[in-house]
């Protein structure tokens, strides 16, 4: 007797490739006068998604969804990366330059090697949410289409250390 398969409906597909990564240096800013110091990470991007099924066997085309993540990447590699939106944090033009003002301190950096990010820190949480909006932004009218019903973005900056922020059809945004 031959089992029967399950029937076709939804499936999760994790998308994680070589490709879908980026370096970039930053600080986090901690508090008034709280900071790390300026470093570097390798951070890789994934997705984790539940789309539903066609009669074909396929959801969707879902190169197009690496395809973009990894234009996203390019995006921010080999960059400082600086908050736009910090409380904490002030980010000026002077000349060639772009200067950091966290309380007395004034970082110079050249500005063609900086990208100021809308964001309110720079953690992994904070570049979770970035890319999320920016995936949405690129490609999130085509959702329904695929079929997708649900979307984990997640960057890590090495193994175990990640964050990930979450896209729902029903709800229509993070």
């Amino acid at each position: 007797m031959t089992t029967p398969l399950p029937p076709r409906d939804t499936v999760t597909l994790a998308l994680s490739k070589e490709a879908m990564k980026f370096s970039a240096a930053h600080f986090t800013l901690f508090g008034p006068g709280s900071r790390e110091r300026l470093h570097g990470h390798d951070y890789f991007i994934s997705a984790t998604l539940r789309a539903r099924v066609g009669d074909d066997g396929l959801c969707f085309d879902y190169a197009l969804l690496k395809r973009e993540l990894m234009a996203l990447c390019s995006d921010v590699d080999e960059y400082v990366l600086l908050p736009g939106e910090s409380p904490l944090l002030r980010v000026e033009r002077d000349g060639t330059q772009l200067v950091a003002v966290f309380g007395e301190e004034r970082i110079p950096f050249l500005s063609s090697d900086v990208r100021v990010l809308p964001l309110a820190n720079i953690t992994l949480e904070e570049l979770a949410r970035w890319f999320l909006g920016r995936l949405l932004q690129a490609c999130g009218d085509r959702f329904g289409a695929w079929g997708l019903l649900d979307l984990e973005l997640f960057v890590e900056a090495g193994p175990g250390q990640r964050a990930g922020m979450a896209w729902h059809a029903e709800a229509g945004a993070a």
